[in-house]
């Protein structure tokens, strides 16, 4: 039985990227997974500050707060799903908090810190057009990689206001997805 941990970062409720992230914890479950899931903005925590005590130490990182809790979680989980809108070019902070820390889950010289053979989904959702912002999935493709997740994967829902996902093909492409990872 798999493991998921899905991280949502929207604080609309019944909004596309909620409604993505359920559509894949559903199928999951369906499927027979065991999920966990966090909404971020209700975190309480804060990105890296640079302390750089996790490369000092063989704890991956030293403070000690609700981020530290879904850092945890995705230590024990096999597959990581990120939902998240794009605003401003990029994830709202509320999931960026999380990516910070990812400082401290590689050692002083890059070997990853977590168990090797996790995957990693992306659920997108974007008012702009599918040329806008195409490279957020391969950057966080890359930062992934330097944990060693290297099966990393995603749907991006573009032209959320002209495309309303319940009118479109994207719920089917995240069951699919949540089908074929597990």
């Amino acid at each position: 039985m798999k493991k998921i941990l899905i991280l949502t970062s929207s604080p609309i409720a019944k909004g596309n990227t909620n409604t993505m992230a359920d559509t894949f914890e559903k199928t999951a479950q369906t499927a027979g997974a065991t999920v966990t899931r966090f909404d971020l903005h209700t975190v309480k925590g804060t990105g890296c500050t640079a302390c750089m005590a996790c490369r000092t130490t063989k704890e991956w990182c030293v403070l000690k707060d609700g981020i530290c809790d879904v850092l945890n979680a995705f230590r024990e989980t096999d597959i990581l799903v990120m939902a998240a809108p794009v605003w401003w070019l990029d994830v709202p902070v509320a999931l960026r908090r999380f990516v910070e820390r990812w400082h401290g889950l590689v050692d002083a010289s890059f070997t990853p810190r977590i168990p090797a053979g996790k995957k990693a989904i992306l659920l997108l959702s974007q008012g702009a057009d599918a040329e806008s912002f195409k490279d957020l999935p391969e950057r966080y493709k890359e930062m992934l990689t330097w944990l060693g997740v290297t099966d990393v994967q995603w749907v991006r829902h573009c032209l959320a206001e002209e495309n309303p996902i319940q009118n479109s093909d994207i719920l089917e492409q995240v069951k699919s997805l949540a089908q074929g990872c597990l």
